[in-house]
């Protein structure tokens, strides 16, 4: 069996790794037919520069966005069938340690509520969102709902709603599924995306911001204000940045919430965000939204293959994070 390993700090090989574990009782064994690369986690995993990672905990597995078909199940299991598409297996290998390890042609996942019924103890592979995507949805566009689910779980967590003025602080992946999900699923009278590369702006605006406003000029929030038509009802904050934060609770209304969703590295995490308490939740439940999601993109309202820029083989993927560090890429899927 093969999957991106880190084997050293800044360094993801797709290469031969022992074969998976048999399935627990509540387990499903999962072949992957595709994954991507978080821009933000992976990447900073990747580099030893999130949650603690470093080169002791090298080799190590990677990757929590992935999708695969049940070939195997525990005797336990009774809500999942052979054939289903499940999202985010994951894989730990003796030897090796395992950020999810989403990325590897094998993987678990567990049959949820037959573990919740039977009161099994909680495992470190029972996840929620071990969820069930329709064979209607390609495998790559199911990848992408991964991140769709977490957005919209979190928009809604941080009272994201109709004819609200959203205030949402970069444009990667996260930042835009924002304003696309506000837009298009929740109805935000107004959207405004803050970042520091105004050639960003067209690629906002197509998914669903009003305006775009550059975080390097120091009046900055004063424009995100005008472009929202007043004080922000919310603000998602996907940048981590202290400095960043500090200037969009100042474009937040007094009852409003910010949310600080960014995996902030070890680097940023050493810099305090401000206290104050418009600071909202910082976890999402995809379970949440599984449903809604998967709903509108059956239906059309949304279309996850919009945010795939490129569709790669899994031995291209130090090439796939290259496009990323050059800001070539929005979302690299990985087919298998």
């Amino acid at each position: 069996m093969r999957a991106v390993v880190v084997e050293r700090c800044g360094e993801a090989v797709w290469r031969e790794v022992p074969e998976p574990p048999e399935p627990g009782p509540y387990e499903a064994l999962v072949r992957t037919t595709a994954f991507s690369i978080c821009n933000g986690t992976d990447r900073h995993l990747r580099d030893c520069c999130l949650m603690g990672a470093s080169e002791d905990d090298c080799p190590f597995l990677l990757g929590h966005e992935a999708v695969g078909e049940v070939v195997a199940l525990g005797p336990s299991c009774r809500y999942l069938r052979e054939g289903d598409r499940v999202l985010r297996p994951m894989l730990a290998l003796e030897g090796f340690g395992s950020y999810w390890g989403g990325m590897a042609e094998y993987g678990l996942v567990a049959d949820r509520r037959a573990h919740e019924e039977d009161g099994s103890p909680a495992g470190p592979r029972v996840h929620t969102g071990h969820q069930v995507v329709p064979a209607e949805i390609a495998a790559s566009d199911a990848v992408i709902l991964i991140t769709l689910k977490e957005v919209l779980s979190y928009l809604r967590s941080i009272g994201v709603v109709e004819g609200a003025r959203l205030l949402v602080t970069g444009h990667g992946p996260v930042g835009l599924a924002a304003a696309y999900l506000a837009r298009e699923l929740i109805g935000a009278a107004r959207i405004a995306v803050a970042g520091r590369r105004p050639e960003a702006e067209t690629v906002a605006l197509s998914f669903g911001a009003d305006a775009y406003i550059d975080t390097r000029e120091d009046a900055w929030p004063a424009a995100a204000t005008e472009a929202l038509g007043g004080a922000a009802s919310a603000v998602y904050e996907t940048t981590g940045s202290a400095a960043v934060t500090e200037g969009a609770l100042a474009v937040l209304a007094a009852d409003g919430v910010l949310g600080p969703y960014a995996a902030r590295t070890d680097g940023q995490a050493a810099r305090s965000l401000p206290e104050d308490d418009r600071l909202g939740p910082g976890g999402t439940d995809e379970g949440l939204s599984h449903d809604e999601i998967v709903a509108a993109t059956l239906d059309g309202r949304i279309d996850p293959a919009r945010f795939i820029s490129h569709r790669l083989r899994p031995e291209q993927v130090r090439r796939g994070f290259e496009l990323i560090e050059r800001r070539e890429a929005l979302k690299v899927v990985f087919e298998l």
